[in-house]
């Protein structure tokens, strides 16, 4: 039996990938840095004094599917100090400083683990995969690495990204969090990461072509989409049809399209369209969203359940993000029986059937945006199709499709 461990210093969609792996037997550790393990004192002592919001991520670390034996803790401290600097940090320049920091003290840490304890392959992530890759690739080259890749390649963002800057307006200041979208020489250095890797697994087509970029063959990529609990999202069949409720969740920046629907909103702003954007981002260039309070309403982060709620009141779900590795909301919006209307540079392609359950528009297209909305409004007929059509289409896009394909995949790959 290989030893297989998965590695990652925050959480994303690793749960489900170790998830997987313990259901196929085939998961030796999953190495993190926060994990609400029933041993860990530094866990209960921290919820005492984290605040609200940061306390309900904290706890949410846990899987019910992996045992507390198999989870290894690494830079736990730091990492509690990452969040509490998260909550005062607006502009995050000290966040993104301390977590560069953090993500290498903890990658050093995991291969020291490697080494020691003659692990046989190793299931890390994009962009927190570079230094433990150098020292097992130099130490131990038997080693099998492996790079999901939650996000495109950076280098490859970066060059996508160059034909939306104008069309963004202000809004690029949103764009300097990410500082690999506007320095290209930081954006290439993500290209060494992804070229000492032996196999990747990507989630969307998108992505794949990220990988591609950086000359990487075929082969060696494995395209894995990600799943949705079916059962968390109702359909909503009597729909207040008198006023159009159109949805946003994400990150509130430009990376997402929000300028696009920021101007959408703002000349639809006299007819009965209601527009909602849940998230965290909008304190970071207030100044930006100001001037648009009027025509959307900004509702911040929300717990899991009024989530919900929007999903259930909504009619149309908007996502023009400008790149994503996959855009996990999308699913979540067609199980709630939501269209959505998105772009090809996420999994949009791959699950929005164009006319049929939604609508792909280029990204940065704000024109379109506008019109494929007003198109839902003067057409409840048709969107009440394509509600049902959105449910259909999500049906083999679940968590328990994804751990077969993931478990086969990373089968394949030890094989070859």
């Amino acid at each position: 039996m290989k030893k297989i461990i998965v590695v990652h210093p925050g959480r994303q969609h690793s749960f489900q990938l170790a998830n997987a792996l313990t259901k196929s037997e085939m998961l030796y550790k999953y190495i993190t840095t926060i994990y609400n393990k029933d041993s860990s004192l530094l866990m209960k002592f921290a919820l005492m004094f984290l605040p609200k919001q940061h306390k309900q991520r904290a706890i949410a670390r846990k899987s019910a599917a992996l045992n507390d034996k198999d989870v290894l803790l690494f830079c736990e401290f730091e990492a509690f100090l990452l969040l509490l600097i998260a909550q005062i940090d607006i502009n995050k320049k000290i966040y993104i400083w301390a977590e560069k920091r953090i993500s290498m003290r903890f990658q050093k840490k995991v291969a020291n683990y490697v080494i020691k304890n003659n692990i046989d392959v190793v299931i890390s992530y994009d962009t927190n995969s570079k230094i433990l890759f150098d020292i097992l690739k130099s130490k131990v080259p038997a080693v099998v690495r492996i790079i999901d890749h939650a996000h495109p390649a950076r280098n490859y963002l970066y060059e996508i990204y160059q034909e939306y800057i104008e069309k963004s307006g202000d809004f690029v200041k949103t764009f300097e969090a990410c500082g690999y979208l506007l320095n290209k020489n930081y954006s290439m250095t993500f290209g060494k990461e992804i070229n000492d890797a032996n196999f990747h697994i990507v989630a969307s087509n998108f992505s794949k072509k990220g990988v591609l970029f950086n000359g990487i063959s075929e082969n060696k990529i494995f395209l894995v989409p990600y799943g949705v609990n079916l059962d968390k999202f109702k359909f909503n069949d009597n729909k207040d049809c008198n006023k159009l409720r159109v949805l946003f969740v994400g990150e509130i920046n430009q990376r997402k399209g929000i300028y696009q629907i920021l101007e959408t909103a703002k000349e639809l702003n006299t007819l009965d369209i209601q527009f909602d954007i849940i998230g965290r981002g909008s304190k970071y260039c207030a100044e930006l969203y100001k001037p648009y309070q009027k025509y959307v309403n900004f509702w911040g982060h929300v717990s899991f359940e009024v989530l919900l709620d929007f999903f259930f009141h909504s009619h149309v779900f908007v996502f023009p993000t400008l790149g994503e590795g996959f855009g996990l909301v999308i699913l979540e919006a067609l199980s709630a029986g939501l269209p959505v209307i998105t772009t090809p540079n996420c999994a949009g392609a791959d699950v929005i059937n164009d006319g049929y359950n939604g609508f792909i528009i280029n990204p940065c297209d704000h024109l379109t945006l506008k019109e494929k909305i007003l198109w839902f409004k003067n057409n409840p007929g048709f969107l009440r199709n394509m509600s049902d059509n959105a449910i259909k289409s999500v049906q083999n896009f679940t968590w328990e499709h994804y751990y077969e394909r993931i478990a086969d995949a990373v089968k394949q790959m030890i094989k070859e």
